[in-house]
This record gives C-alpha cells, sequence and structure tokens, in this order.
C-alpha cells in the first residue's frame, strides 16, 4: 500500500534540456524495442521511494515497485540505473530513460519536458536538525547554513524564499556535511527526514512542513502506453 503523507514541496523549474540520444532509446515510444527492457533512473536515495537495500544492495521501494508493476503491464523487464538528480528528467526527455522516479514533485514546468503519472503520494519539504537545538524555520535558514540536494523542489524552495542553500549532487553527501557539523540543517522531503529522526534514538528531530506537493514517476512526452500502465499499476497499489 502506498503512503500518501501529507508534506510539503515547492515548484521546480528544470533548465536545460539534453539534446540528442544515441541507439534505440531514441527511437519514439511506439518504435521501443519489444524484447529491451525499460530503463528507469533515479538517486536511489529517498526512502521509502528508491533507496539501496543494505542487506541484498538491491534498489527497492515504492516507486521501484510501481515501475517493476508497469514494466511488466507491457510485457518488459525493468533495469533501474542511478543518476544524479539534476539528470533524471533530461535523461527521460532525451531517450535515454523510460523513467525517472526519486521523489519527484510534479510541476508545471516539468511538465513541459516529460509526462508524469497520476500522483502516487504526496510529500514535501522540511528541516532536520540537532534535538536541543533552535529549530530551523525559513526565515531563521537565512542566518544558517542549510544543505539540500542540488536542481531538487527543496533547492528552489528555498533559493524563492531567500536562502542561499549549500548545494550537493545527492543527500547522503548533504547527511555527511551534516554530521561533520558543516552544515546546521539539512531540508529534504520530509517522508525521508522522519525516517532518519526516527532511527537516530532522540539525537535528531524534523520540523514542520513547508509545503505540500505530488510526487509521480516521470515518462517520455507522448508514451501514452507506458504511463497509462503507471496509472493502473498506482490504483492496484491504492486498493485495499
Amino acid at each position: 500500500m502506498i503512503r500518501n503523507v501529507p508534506s510539503v514541496s515547492a515548484a521546480v523549474l528544470l533548465a536545460l534540456l539534453v539534446a540528442g540520444c544515441g541507439g534505440d532509446r531514441g527511437a519514439s515510444p511506439a518504435a521501443r524495442d519489444p524484447d529491451a527492457p525499460l530503463v528507469l533512473v533515479t538517486t536511489a536515495q529517498t526512502p521509502p521511494y528508491s533507496y539501496r537495500d543494505e542487506a541484498t544492495g538491491e534498489i527497492v521501494g515504492d516507486e521501484i515497485g510501481i515501475a517493476r508493476a508497469a514494466a511488466e503491464k507491457t510485457g518488459h523487464t525493468l533495469e533501474v540505473r542511478i543518476a544524479k538528480f539534476p539528470e533524471l528528467l533530461p535523461k527521460v526527455a532525451a531517450g535515454e530513460a523510460d523513467l525517472a522516479a526519486s521523489g519527484i514533485t510534479i510541476t508545471e514546468g516539468r511538465r513541459q519536458t516529460v509526462d508524469f503519472s497520476e500522483p502516487y503520494a504526496t510529500e514535501g519539504g522540511m528541516f532536520l536538525y540537532r534535538a536541543g537545538e533552535p529549530m530551523p524555520t525559513v526565515p531563521r535558514a537565512e542566518r544558517m547554513r542549510v544543505a539540500t540536494m542540488d536542481a531538487s523542489t527543496y533547492d528552489f524552495y528555498l533559493s524563492s524564499h531567500g536562502v542561499d542553500p549549500l548545494r550537493f549532487d545527492t543527500f547522503d553527501a548533504a547527511m555527511e556535511a551534516f554530521r561533520r557539523r558543516r552544515v546546521d540543517t539539512v531540508f529534504y522531503d520530509s517522508c525521508t527526514v522522519r525516517l532518519v529522526a526516527a532511527e537516530s534514538g532522540g539525537a535528531l528531530a524534523a520540523s514542520p512542513l513547508e509545503t505540500c506537493e505530488n510526487f509521480g514517476i516521470a515518462v517520455r512526452k507522448g508514451d501514452a502506453a507506458l504511463k497509462a500502465a503507471l496509472d493502473e499499476a498506482i490504483a492496484e497499489r491504492r486498493t485495499p
């Protein structure tokens, strides 16, 4: 069952598209090789949606389950590849991947370059901070060292509210800076922040939500069959 967590998130505009592509990945969705796997790109750093299982090394999560079910519905297997967050949507738009999933907020700006599944969760951003220290808020964050993921919804939200964050390629890198006290707080996906705080034994805390947006899985523009398979897989997971 997919969790629908009340959360926060902001508006995002992905600036540049990567032009050109290679091989069969550049073909139209209708011309897709029936024997080729569907390629999904993800950061694998947004639990419980997509993350690496420490015991098996496998990339798992709600998004992966949805994408795998959609691939089966279209007669394909699923291949999961790791990419940095700013690369995800350009890879789909350029035909280098069929799907992108990593807690990606559905925005009108992003709809200009890719299509999205129906929302599988409602999420957003919040601050992770050390228990016992003042709770970060956006006004306070202007005077704090705030870490976030580069080119993410959270990066754009902070920037639009007068906060110049320290930007990292991955959530793990942001957390490493936080552990080393190079930053005062991390602003990231609320579900992940809550999990990290809950697993800290009381050492860390999560702020209230800042914004609220829908998360979806991205597909190439016009790939109606794959979008329909994703929507069906999402609906099935929501059915008791």
